[in-house]
């Protein structure tokens, strides 16, 4: 009951005051749309869209140099506005360096867990960066990139596409059909069931 209490406590904090963030998202586990919420609310962004989902343990570092459009899914990765090399090589070489760059995420974008973003770059839109991806240059419109560094491997239209065609295949396509959104929980189970029937060969 503290635990719950607490939990709660600490949720109103951070998305109606901006407060206590951090404690919360290790003692509390957030939901993403909660997450999603505190960061359009109180992160401090340059600009952040509608539709958006962000898992708690993407790392944004410099959030006031970063645009986050419409549509945009990210699922744990490190996001940066700045080269972090720059203080030590002031102090090696004598200089006053300084290297940053904003990070324009546009519509309709999926970036993958463990993939980094790197200062100065635009993603999309309509792009998707694989889980683990380094993203040192732009991600251009309509396309599916992956690997370090990422390379493009295909257009979207063309993994959408692929994708249809699997789900033509599935025995649970009736289902998907059915759907309204990525969840429904009351066609869950049989669509679990059928999943597992498929794979496994085991109801």
């Amino acid at each position: 009951m503290i635990a719950k209490i607490m939990k709660a406590t600490l949720g109103y904090l951070a998305l109606e005051k901006g407060k206590g963030a951090g404690l919360w998202r290790k003692l509390a586990n957030p939901s993403v749309d909660d997450w999603t919420t505190y960061l359009k609310r109180h992160g401090g962004f340059h600009s952040f869209g509608e539709d958006c989902y962000v898992l708690p343990e993407t790392i944004f570092t410099d959030p006031v140099y970063t645009h986050i459009g419409n549509n945009v899914y990210i699922v744990g990765a490190w996001i940066s506005g700045h080269d972090g090399s720059i203080n030590m090589l002031n102090k090696a070489y004598g200089k006053k360096l300084d290297a940053v760059g904003p990070v324009v995420i546009k519509d309709d974008v999926f970036i993958g867990r463990g993939a980094t973003i790197l200062p100065g770059v635009t993603i999309g839109p309509r792009a998707i960066v694989g889980a683990g991806s380094v993203i040192s240059k732009d991600v251009p419109p309509n396309s599916v990139v992956a690997g370090n560094p990422a390379r493009i491997i295909r257009s979207l239209d063309e993994h959408v596409e692929r994708i249809q065609q699997r789900t033509n295949g599935y025995p649970w396509r009736d289902l998907i059909a059915q759907r309204d959104g990525g969840f429904d929980p009351a066609l869950e189970p049989e669509l679990k069931r059928r999943r597992v029937e498929h794979f496994f060969g085991v109801a």
